[in-house]
């Protein structure tokens, strides 16, 4: 009975489909990272060829203080052919894995599904993906948002007032706190420290002996409690972050709310964008500064 139940048991073509999906996601990353090391293999080649061609040229200051702090922000990013490629690999790669998302049948025959740090059950895999992409995708769109021209404007007029780096990143990362809350339902507070008073503070070992890993990787780090029943132990993320204006340390910390890559990513995203902003203003202004003076001074010769 045995052996004709097996000769019964015929491999389908949709079994087989199945078991060759998870292969086709591995062959398709892969084809993915080639090509963004051909594209900057070639791009590093044709640099060295024509140097000259990679300069891009500063626009006038004449042509008034809107226009030029758009074209500083925007034109850079849009004439890079690095970034191009960087933006080119980020977006293959998100809708590759957000392909296999939306078709579990790639997973069909596993009994755990991982991604990130959320684990998900078969059984429970419909509710667990759809949970997984709302999140990412809205924690992409609030990445988008920061490179909009509204938030340019927005963060412009803080940056102003300050004048310095702390400032408009606190305005952004109080952005980032109420967007957590009214969109995904989650939670975290944050504390921002300089260098010497990130080693003083009262903060867990484990949390300062993480310092060193972002310092050496120039990435956040991030430390969830093992047990998410605990009231007494926190979730962190931490950044190190060095500019001109010091050595900072952005702590990140919740009860409730786990870190995860997507939230590492948009940390340093939020921060760097900040920088950005933060540089060209004062660009801007200083060159600004040296028309009116030279204005001024012209007159009198």
């Amino acid at each position: 009975m045995a052996i004709e139940e097996q000769k019964d048991k015929r491999i389908s073509v949709f079994d087989r489909i199945i078991g060759f999906m998870p292969k086709f996601y591995v062959i398709g990353t892969i084809l993915i990272f080639v090509y963004t090391l051909v594209a900057m293999a070639h791009l590093g080649i044709q640099t060295l060829k024509k140097p000259e061609e990679t300069i891009v040229p500063a626009p006038p200051v004449s042509q008034g203080f809107e226009h030029t702090l758009i074209s500083l922000i925007i034109e850079p990013i849009v004439t890079s052919e690095f970034y191009q490629i960087i933006f080119n690999t980020l977006f293959l790669y998100l809708v590759w894995i957000l392909l296999f998302l939306l078709a579990p049948i790639a997973f069909y025959r596993l009994k755990h599904f991982k991604f990130f740090n959320i684990e998900i059950e078969i059984e429970k895999q419909d509710a667990a993906v759809y949970e997984v992409f709302s999140m990412s995708s809205s924690k992409m769109k609030f990445a988008a948002y920061l490179t909009s021209e509204e938030f340019q404007l927005e963060i412009s007029e803080e940056i102003a007032n300050s004048k310095d780096f702390k400032t408009p990143l606190i305005y952004t990362l109080d952005c980032a706190v109420d967007f957590y809350s009214d969109q995904l339902g989650l939670s975290f507070t944050y504390d921002i420290y300089t260098l010497n008073q990130f080693k003083k503070a009262k903060l867990p070992k484990s949390i300062k002996a993480m310092l060193e890993k972002s310092i050496q990787t120039g990435d956040p780090c991030i430390t969830n409690k093992s047990n998410s029943d605990s009231e007494y132990y926190k979730n962190f993320l931490i950044h190190y972050f060095e500019n001109m204006d010091g050595k900072f340390v952005t702590v990140l910390n919740s009860y409730q709310t786990e870190f995860d890559t997507f939230d590492k990513s948009l940390l340093k995203i939020l921060q760097n964008v900040i920088y950005d902003y933060y540089l060209q203003y004062n660009y801007i202004y200083e060159a600004s500064d040296k028309v009116e003076k030279n204005e001024t001074i012209s007159p009198n010769n």
